[in-house]
């Protein structure tokens, strides 16, 4: 049922003079609609394909899904230069050692039009950056990723479905981008018609195979690297810690299988699983992330930045008495909150870099956030952008987030470097946006798994302070992996 067409031709038209970027879009009552039935319908055909979605507080469903499923431009970030693809042209800008300054120009090219009843996010940079972007922000800590592997992918996406989970609406969105040339009533013309194209798709029956396909045989992540390793690596970490060279550092190990056939479907599972605030699937060729996060890692909204610390956990209560008591407990863990405090504290001065002065606030302080399985410690830092800063001076400023790194940050990131024996890639960095009106928003890639070349990768991190015990860190790596292994076999039953 069609509720809305939007923009007029002559309103088309009249943007087209401001702008380069105008949506032409479709909105539609999708009752029976989810946003995992949209993208079966084109899981096979489209690459790159995205799917950002969220459940606050792990309970109740955010109000906006999105969905991707053709992009204008691809974006990948290399050791020494950024690639552009664009249809068959690819342009290569070398960027020496300053890869945001290109991003920024490139989205500089781009002004949306200012229509009503727009979504909050209708188009911009989609995709990851891995945390070995880190190298660009802060010298000292080295790239060891492969020089054929980027440090950071995005698309620019010029057909957007975006779901309103609170009105059961569906929004068609075909980008129309003035540079290509053409009579603005021609542009209309072509966008509208890409509109007709995907709500003709979506009038069709779903597929029959749309239930995830079970893998041939049960598949599990074992660590790629010895126990007995990370026992040591972590009394080496100790020993940093009691000569006061850190007072805390996150190990991580990294754990893989044979990767499932069916992407899509291990993305339900993980959805089912642990619905999360940031929940995301992105294909990009070769390579799949596939990922339920808890934490933000920045968020940029109408030059408001926003951080959010968590740390500290506790299991969920099987009774609501058990519940409470749980949440006490963590409440007065001497350790858990010094530990908090400390990343409270590098979020403030962090923000205090590219904040107005004085605007720096903590709106929240360790309250506790309830998930499906496992409840955290969360507070809430705000500040407001200095004129002069945009999300490219912001990202850097932050990235990549205390939780995943430890302090003081640098030269907890040395060590990492030093002791764990392969590059992060996507784990500890961040998924998320970069919008056309210089809004952002990105979540800490943890509980993802990423696949390519045949193979998932998971990997999990454990927060080391000087009385950490070996082996129980070593056993919250398994365990926080274990959301993707817990997909994984819900998969093959």
């Amino acid at each position: 049922m069609i509720l809305e067409t939007f923009p007029t031709r002559e309103l088309f038209c009249d943007a087209a003079r401001k702008a380069t970027v105008i949506p032409v879009g479709t909105r539609i009552l999708a009752d029976t609609e989810t946003p995992v039935s949209v993208v079966a319908r084109f899981a096979d055909s489209a690459d790159p394909l995205f799917l950002l979605e969220s459940a606050e507080g792990g309970e109740r469903w955010g109000r906006f899904s999105f969905v991707g499923i053709s992009a204008r431009t691809h974006v990948a970030v290399f050791r020494d230069d950024v690639v552009v693809r664009q249809g068959f042209a690819e342009t290569r800008t070398p960027h020496a050692g300053q890869p945001m300054a290109v991003l920024r120009a490139l989205m500089k090219d781009y002004t949306l039009a200012d229509l009503p009843g727009l979504p909050r996010f209708c188009g911009g940079l989609v995709g990851y950056l891995a945390y070995e972007m880190a190298h660009f922000f802060e010298p000292r800590i080295p790239n060891r990723l492969p020089a054929e592997k980027p440090l950071a992918q995005f698309v620019l996406p010029d057909t957007l479905l975006v779901f309103d989970n609170v009105t059961h609406t569906l929004t068609v969105l075909a980008l129309a981008f003035t540079a290509d040339g053409g009579e603005p009533g021609v542009l209309h013309d072509a966008a509208r018609a890409r509109v007709d194209e995907i709500l003709a798709i979506l009038a069709r029956p779903l597929p029959p195979a749309t239930h995830p396909r079970k893998p041939a045989k049960r598949i599990v992540p074992l660590p790629t690297r010895p126990e007995q390793e990370f026992r040591d690596n972590v009394l080496r970490v100790k020993q940093h810690i009691l000569d006061g060279d850190v007072i805390q550092c996150v190990l991580s190990q990294s754990f893989a299988c044979a990767a499932p056939d069916d992407v899509m479907g291990l993305y339900r599972a993980q959805r089912f699983i642990n619905p999360s605030p940031y929940l995301f699937l992105l294909k990009f060729g070769g390579l799949s992330l596939v990922g339920s996060s808890p934490e933000v890692m920045i968020r940029l909204e109408h030059r408001t930045a926003t951080l959010r610390p968590i740390a500290g956990t506790r299991p969920r209560g099987t009774t609501e008495q058990e519940d409470r008591s749980l949440a006490d407990d963590l409440l007065q863990d001497e350790k858990e909150r010094a530990e908090h405090l400390m990343l409270v504290d590098l979020g403030r001065n962090e923000l205090g870099r590219v904040a107005i002065p004085g605007s720096v606030q903590v709106t929240d302080l360790m309250v506790v956030e309830r998930y499906s399985h496992v409840m955290h410690l969360v507070s809430n830092i705000t500040a407001d952008l200095e004129p002069g800063h945009d999300a490219f001076d912001l990202l850097p400023a932050a990235f990549p987030a205390g939780t995943l790194s430890g302090a003081p940050k640098v030269r907890a990131m040395e060590l990492i470097a030093e002791i764990e024996h392969e590059p992060r890639g996507p784990y500890g960095g961040a998924v998320g946006y970069i919008a056309f009106g210089g809004n952002m928003d990105f979540a800490i890639c943890i509980r993802t798994a990423v696949i390519e070349h045949g193979r998932l990768t998971v990997r999990a991190g454990a927060g080391l302070v000087a009385d950490s015990d070996p082996e129980r860190e070593r056993l919250e790596t398994v365990n926080k992996a274990r959301s993707v292994a817990r997909a994984l076999e819900l998969m093959s039953l």
